[in-house]
């Protein structure tokens, strides 16, 4: 029976690189006629223009007097007709005709590959369901080989196969969507398209996935490798920031040279009632609650290497089915041990855990010994220094990777200066990686803490709310060009407009006044085009409603 199995496997193994060689091939020529196809809006884009383009002021004196002095017939028909040149303008309208009709053709073509891939990937699938179903029915038949379970080797669980298989699915889902956006960009094309709109659709379309695109090694190295140890040393970190740290300002600040991004604080008992799901239209993955339209959390694939998801807890058991859920999209998981606010401390969560170790180390015991993810925790220091070095060692003992320390004590408020001296003392006493936390406003406060502790990597976070730009080291942006950024941000990724008015609100509040005109424009706002429409981003946010961020390539640009 065991060489039934390996001749099924060889059988399936080849089959799948015969399916993976086909699939590529249908890669390459959609990859050519997209290409093409872009030739053709460019040329759209072109042909509009000029089509477009303003009548010549013939009021001024000075235009008056230099035609009275050159008029020639051949000039005089040529102000008659509006300072258009017929020829040209002929040409202009047969090339926004012959533009447009190559972009449906290509349309019909790319949906036929489509479905093409389509059949392919549902090839893969059965070949490694069949196989699968096989290899089970063969372990039914024999009883020595159950007996020698753990020498077996089933065949759904050999990577070099079913990874294949998943890079098919995960390649035919981008390329699908990828088509979606193409077939919305085309049927938004007409006469009264604007250049900003055709300059935005030309940068989507060419942003688009190709089989050279680093989009795909990204989608193989997912399927291929198992997630790797985050690297905890010389790092700029994005601290937690309950309203804040959503989805659009974690994109804003690593844009901005943040290495590791620290997501909102999320309480357990809430997460363990959502459940995941796919926004395809905005390429995200987002757990909401269940039977309620609200997202508690959401990130993509661009951040997961870098995302840490922060929970606040104060059960072990519940803290893991919580973890359960997302670990498995984020690339640590860690536990909040300094929240001083009253909410958090009343549910023996947050700072209450400092005074409990027997309690802290249920919960990080439980959750490393059953996530594949690192599990880290960020405290703040203690009454003493000798207490806070005491509680760091004993983290340190249940194999953290690294530790965060917020250089102030639970009475202590923002306005008190951050003890840098007492995460100097952790520091010395650890030999993980301390992040140190605490009074880093500038980008020269990051060198600046990190020699006065000896901390590995430094984490910062009403420097970042207020300008996110100071994770740059070409130095930090106007504020209100952030702000801006910001909201396209917060279009794009779809975050709440309650998160979104609350961050803008932090920024003004710092830099400016919220009883003045903007402050009071943003209280009024209910949704995000209604900030839009204020910042006078109403077009973006109508182009990115219309046509959907389907490729996140394009945020970049946007």
């Amino acid at each position: 029976m065991k060489d039934r199995e390996m001749e099924t496997r060889n059988e399936v193994k080849k089959k799948i690189f015969e399916i993976f060689k086909e699939f590529m091939t249908g890669i390459a020529e959609l990859e050519e006629l997209g290409n093409a196809a872009n030739t053709f809006l460019l040329r759209f884009q072109q042909a509009l223009s000029f089509l477009q383009r303003p009548p010549m002021v013939t009021s001024s004196k000075l235009i008056e007097k230099i035609m009275k002095n050159n008029e020639t017939r051949r000039l005089k028909s040529y102000m008659e007709a509006g300072c258009i040149n017929i020829h040209d303008a002929a040409e202009s309208t047969r090339a926004l005709h012959t533009s447009l009709s190559g972009l449906y053709d290509h349309l019909i073509k790319a949906k036929s590959l489509i479905m093409e891939l389509e059949r392919l990937t549902d090839e893969a699938a059965l070949a490694i369901e069949t196989a699968t179903k096989f290899s089970v029915q063969l372990d039914k038949d024999s009883s020595d080989e159950l007996q020698q379970e753990n020498e077996t080797v089933h065949f759904s669980q050999e990577p070099e196969v079913t990874e294949y298989a998943t890079l098919i699915a995960v390649v035919h889902s981008m390329m699908k969507q990828n088509y979606v956006m193409q077939e919305k960009i085309v049927r938004s094309l007409s006469l009264k398209s604007s250049s900003g709109e055709l300059e935005t659709y030309s940068l989507m379309w060419s942003l688009r996935p190709t089989a050279a695109s680093s989009i795909f090694f990204v989608a193989a190295s997912d399927v291929a490798t198992k997630k790797t140890e985050m690297d905890y040393q010389n790092k700029l970190v994005l601290a937690p920031m309950v309203r804040v740290g959503t989805l659009s300002f974690r994109m804003l600040a690593a844009e901005y040279g943040a290495d590791i991004t620290y997501g909102e604080e999320i309480i357990d008992h809430k997460f363990v009632k959502c459940e995941r799901r796919i926004n395809v239209a905005y390429g995200t993955t987002e757990f909401v609650e269940k039977g309620m339209d609200n997202v508690v959390f959401s990130t993509c694939e661009e951040e997961r290497n870098r995302v840490v998801f922060q929970m606040g807890t104060s059960d072990a058991v519940r803290a893991l089915k919580a973890a359960e859920i997302v670990c498995n999209d984020v690339a640590t998981v860690d536990i909040n041990m300094g929240c001083p606010k009253a909410f958090s401390i009343q549910g023996g969560m947050g700072a209450a855990l400092l005074s409990k170790p027997e309690l802290i180390h249920d919960i990080l015991a439980t959750l490393k010994r059953n996530l594949d993810v690192p599990v880290t925790c960020k405290i703040r220091l203690l009454k003493s220094p000798a207490d806070t070095v005491e509680l760091a060692r004993r983290i340190e003992k249940l194999g953290v990777p690294a530790l965060a320390v917020h250089g102030r004590k639970i009475a202590d408020r923002p306005r008190d200066p951050a003890k840098w001296d007492e995460i100097a003392d952790v520091v010395a006493a650890l030999s993980i990686p301390v992040i140190a936390n605490g009074d880093v406003l500038e980008y020269d406060d990051f060198s600046r803490i990190k020699t006065a502790t000896g901390a590995a990597s430094v984490m910062v976070a009403r420097g970042a709310m207020w300008n996110a730009s100071i994770f740059s080291p070409k130095g930090k942006s106007q504020w209100e060009d952030v702000k801006k950024k910001y909201l396209r941000k917060s279009i794009l990724w779809n975050n709440d407009v309650k998160s979104t008015k609350y961050t803008i609100k932090e920024m003004i509040a710092h830099h400016s006044c919220l009883e003045l005109p903007e402050g009071k424009s943003i209280n009024k706002a209910d949704t995000l085009e209604d900030l839009a429409r204020f910042y006078g981003l109403e077009d973006y946010f109508w182009t990115v409603k219309n046509i959907g961020p389907l490729t996140h390539d394009l945020h970049h640009v946007l």
